[in-house]
C-alpha cells in the first residue's frame, strides 16, 4: 500500500494499492468476512450496488493509521461521474518516477497498485490485454509529465472532491455470545441444554445458486440503471454543440474532442502562432483546467457539458429491428454503394456492426432460457459533419457511449467517430 496525504486535512491520508473482490450485495457480510479471512486483512472499504458490491481489502500498520481517517483513492475514482460513464477507464497519476495504476470496469474496481515509472509499460499491457478479452474499449487519463497516449486529462483534485467517499473501516470481528447459566441438580442442567438446543437451532442449509435467468436478469438491470442514451439523440446534439463553438483561441485551433455520455468533453487545440501564456490569460472559467503538453505543440481544455437526452428505453424492446433488420436499416441511400454487410460504406460515411453477444459470458444449460434473450453488439459510425443528419434516423436500440471529433490536416473538414453499443432480442 501507498499513503498520500490529503491537502488541508491533517488527520486524512489517501490509500492506493487495495487487493479488490466483488461479490453479491445480498448477504455481503458473510462474503466481506470470508475475503478479509482469505487476505489477512484487517480494514476495507465497499462500493455497494443493487446486485453487487465491489470491496477492497488491505491491512495497515497501527502506525500507519493510529489517528487518522483512510480514504481508498480507488474507490473516489470509481466514483467520478466521467469514469462511472465509461466501460473501462485506466487511470494514471504519476508521483515522481512511481505511478499510481487505478482499473475500473462498469464502475468495478479491477487494478489498484502503485508501480514503477519504468515498470508502467507492463501494467499497460495487462490492461489492454484484459480489454481486448473482454471486448470493451478503454478510455485512459492521467496526469504526469512523463505519462505519453493519454485520451483525456486528470487532474489530482479530483480525487478531492468527495471528502467522504472511500472511507476505509475495520472489518467487524463476530463475537459469539456467551450466556453463563447456573447449574442446580440434574434437572435443571437437563432443561438448560434443551434451552440451548432451542435457542442456538442448527444453520440452515445453504441457498441454492441463482438460476441462468436470475442471473440474467441481474445483469439487464445492470446494463440499463446506467447512462444508455439514445444514440440518435445524443450524438447530433454534441456535434451541433460543436459547429457552435470558437475553433481559434489566442492562436490555438481546435484539433479535437472527446465527449463520453455524462460529465464534460474534453477538447485538444494545436498551436496555430499562439503561446501558452496568452491561452491561459484568454481561456474563461468553462475551460478549465488547461493542461499544457510539454511539447508547447499541444495543450487540453475542459469542454462543454454533455447534454441530458432520453434514454434508450427497455420496455419498448419488442418494437427493437432484429440485427438483420438493423444491417438493412442502416442501410440508407447515401450508402447504396455499401459491399459488405457489417461494413455499410459510401462518400467516407462507414458503419461498422459487430455481431451481437449475450449478456452473460457463461453457458446456459439445457431447459435454463425461458424467452427471448437480449444481446449487445459494439458499433461504429464514421463520417463528416455534414453527414451527421444520418444519425438522427439511428433505430431506437442503438446506445451512445462516445464520441469523438477531429479536425482533418486535408481539408476535408471536421470528422467525427460515434461508438456505442445496439441491443437486440435473440
Amino acid at each position: 500500500m501507498h499513503f498520500e496525504s490529503i491537502p488541508n486535512e491533517k488527520k486524512a491520508r489517501l490509500v492506493f494499492g487495495l487487493d479488490w473482490r466483488a461479490y453479491a450485495t445480498k448477504g455481503a457480510t458473510g462474503e466481506r468476512r470470508r475475503y478479509a479471512n482469505e487476505l489477512d486483512a484487517t480494514h476495507y472499504v465497499e462500493i455497494k450496488g443493487k446486485e453487487e458490491t465491489v470491496a477492497g481489502f488491505c491491512a495497515p500498520e497501527p502506525a500507519e493509521r493510529k489517528g487518522l481517517k483512510l480514504y481508498s483513492a480507488a474507490a473516489r475514482v470509481a466514483g467520478l461521474d466521467r469514469v462511472r460513464s465509461k466501460p473501462a477507464v485506466l487511470v494514471l497519476v504519476q508521483d515522481g518516477q512511481r505511478v499510481h495504476v487505478i482499473f475500473v470496469v462498469r464502475g468495478a474496481v479491477r487494478i489498484d497498485q502503485t508501480v514503477a515509472l519504468n515498470a508502467l509499460d507492463a501494467s499497460l499491457d495487462t490492461v489492454e490485454d484484459e480489454c481486448a478479452k473482454d471486448r470493451v474499449p478503454l478510455l485512459t487519463i492521467g496526469y504526469g509529465t512523463d505519462l505519453t497516449g493519454l485520451d483525456e486529462p486528470f487532474t489530482p483534485a479530483e480525487l478531492l472532491r468527495g471528502k467522504s467517499v472511500g472511507l476505509i473501516r475495520k472489518v467487524p470481528v463476530k463475537v459469539p455470545t456467551i450466556i453463563p447459566l447456573a447449574v442446580i441438580g440434574a434437572t435443571a442442567i437437563y432443561l438448560g441444554s434443551e434451552a440451548l438446543t432451542y435457542i442456538n437451532p442448527p444453520p440452515p442449509p445453504p441457498a441454492p445458486p441463482p438460476t441462468y435467468m436470475q442471473d440474467y436478469q441481474a445483469a439487464v438491470a445492470r446494463t440499463f440503471n446506467g447512462a444508455v442514451p439514445l444514440a440518435s439523440s445524443l450524438a447530433p446534439a454534441l456535434i451541433d454543440m460543436f459547429g457552435k463553438q470558437e475553433t481559434n483561441v489566442a492562436g490555438w485551433q481546435f484539433l479535437k474532442a472527446s465527449c463520453g455520455v455524462t460529465g464534460f468533453c474534453s477538447i485538444t487545440y494545436k498551436r496555430e502562432g499562439g503561446t501558452y501564456k496568452e491561452f491561459d490569460a484568454r481561456a474563461p472559467a468553462e475551460m478549465r483546467p488547461v493542461v499544457f503538453d510539454p511539447n508547447g505543440l499541444l495543450l487540453q481544455a475542459k469542454g462543454p457539458a454533455v447534454p441530458h437526452v432520453q434514454k434508450l428505453a427497455l420496455t419498448e424492446q419488442k418494437q427493437w429491428p432484429t440485427a438483420q433488420a438493423l444491417i438493412k436499416q442502416l442501410q440508407t441511400d447515401p450508402q447504396r454503394l455499401s459491399t459488405k454487410p457489417d461494413q455499410l460504406m459510401s462518400h467516407g460515411y462507414v458503419v461498422t456492426l459487430r455481431p451481437p453477444q449475450r449478456l452473460l459470458a457463461r453457458q446456459p444449460n439445457a431447459g435454463e432460457i425461458n424467452g427471448p434473450i437480449l444481446q449487445a453488439g459494439d458499433w461504429s459510425i464514421d463520417g463528416y459533419m455534414w453527414q451527421s443528419r444520418l444519425l438522427e434516423k439511428l433505430p431506437a436500440n442503438m446506445a451512445l457511449d462516445a464520441l469523438e471529433l477531429e479536425l482533418k490536416d486535408d481539408g476535408s473538414g471536421v470528422h467525427f467517430t460515434a461508438k456505442g453499443k445496439y441491443y437486440v432480442l435473440q
